[in-house]
């Protein structure tokens, strides 16, 4: 009996009970997740994903699957989404303060749940109140980018994907390795600074972030001008203008537009050695960020586009072309070249 809650969560609550939603005994199996669980599922037609990367990921494997977005998307990134996709409903996530409306997710009946495999821990109530609803949840591991090839095998076997999957891998693969190859080329003497500015003052850094960063810009062959143990829930480290003097940073880069409009104006960033050389640069966030907030799978991307904005005399690739690939590879859609050009900030379409 389904007795003694409200309406609606206890009619949606049943009718996943009595249908068998999320592991049906006719195609049942049990899968290893990311984080060493034994879980069951059965057929899967529909995902829900808890966060924001792993729902960009299970799109650029196959957009069908998804249920909806967790987060609105902006109408500047669903000019890049296929269109039968970018009126999928907010279903909404576990992250930031967000947590998902559980009668709205019983009622979409998904038919697994994917988290971050470092969640699990911090929020063991979410798989919790996932599985009294009958959705069993598979974590996957998206920390780094050399995680991806192994969460895209895991995803691809997970939803029977394969060769989808395969064919991202591979390109995440190259791109690793190429990356290497470029940023050892480079003498740790030559190697260029590189500050994240957070925040309209540019002087916040969220510490929790910072492996994502220091990834990212140590491929495209710089390194981070700061570094912080910040420890998970506390709130971001800030720095003073003194400290980022000291810094003097070869190349800024950021997604603060208040920042941005204010960096060449503001005197007391004058002294920056960035500033001088006019070398801030915005971090492109079509269709999602290419490098933080969200990290995604767009560091494919990313990393290319930072090493041609801090190398440009030694980035030989052509960006352009690159940019042109990805976006069909990973996303389905054709760019045209003046999109591209405004994607990488080179001009406008």
């Amino acid at each position: 009996m389904c007795r003694g809650r409200p309406l609606l969560a206890a009619l949606a609550v049943c009718l996943l009970a009595t249908t068998g939603r999320g592991a049906d005994q006719a195609h049942a199996r049990e899968i290893a997740d990311m984080a060493g669980r034994t879980v069951t599922v059965g057929h899967i037609g529909r995902v829900w994903s808890a966060y924001p990367p792993v729902t960009y990921l299970v799109y650029a494997i196959d957009p069908s699957l998804l249920i909806g977005w967790t987060g609105p998307l902006s109408e500047d990134s669903k000019r890049y989404i296929s269109r039968p996709y970018r009126d999928l409903p907010v279903v909404g996530g576990w992250f930031g303060q967000r947590t998902p409306n559980l009668e709205n997710l019983a009622l979409a009946k998904p038919d697994v749940a994917l988290v971050w495999d470092q969640s699990l821990a911090a929020l063991p109530q979410m798989s919790d109140k996932l599985e009294s609803l009958h959705i069993p949840v598979a974590a996957v591991r998206l920390f780094r980018l050399d995680d991806y090839p192994p969460a895209l095998k895991f995803l691809g076997d997970l939803l029977d994907r394969k060769e989808r999957a395969h064919r991202l891998s591979v390109y995440i693969e190259q791109t690793i390795v190429e990356m290497k190859q470029f940023s050892s080329r480079i003498p740790e003497s030559r190697k260029l600074s590189v500050y994240y500015a957070i925040g309209p003052d540019g002087l916040k850094n969220d510490c929790d972030h910072m492996p994502f960063l220091d990834e990212a810009i140590e491929l495209a062959g710089g390194h981070n001008a700061h570094h912080c143990r910040q420890t998970s829930g506390s709130p971001p480290e800030r720095i003073d203008m003194e400290q980022l003097l000291l810094y003097n940073p070869d190349v800024i880069i950021t997604q603060e537009d208040l920042f941005l409009s204010k960096v060449y104006v503001d005197p007391k960033y004058g002294m920056l050695k960035a500033v001088r050389n006019h070398r801030v640069y915005s971090v492109p966030k079509t269709p999602f960020n290419w490098l933080n907030y969200p990290p995604s799978f767009m560091r494919a991307i990313g990393l290319r586009w930072l090493a041609w904005k801090l190398y440009p005399e030694l980035y030989s690739d052509n960006l352009e072309g690159e940019t042109t690939r990805f976006f069909k590879l990973f996303l389905g859609v054709e760019i045209s070249p003046g999109e591209t050009r405004a994607i990488l900030g080179q001009a406008n379409p």
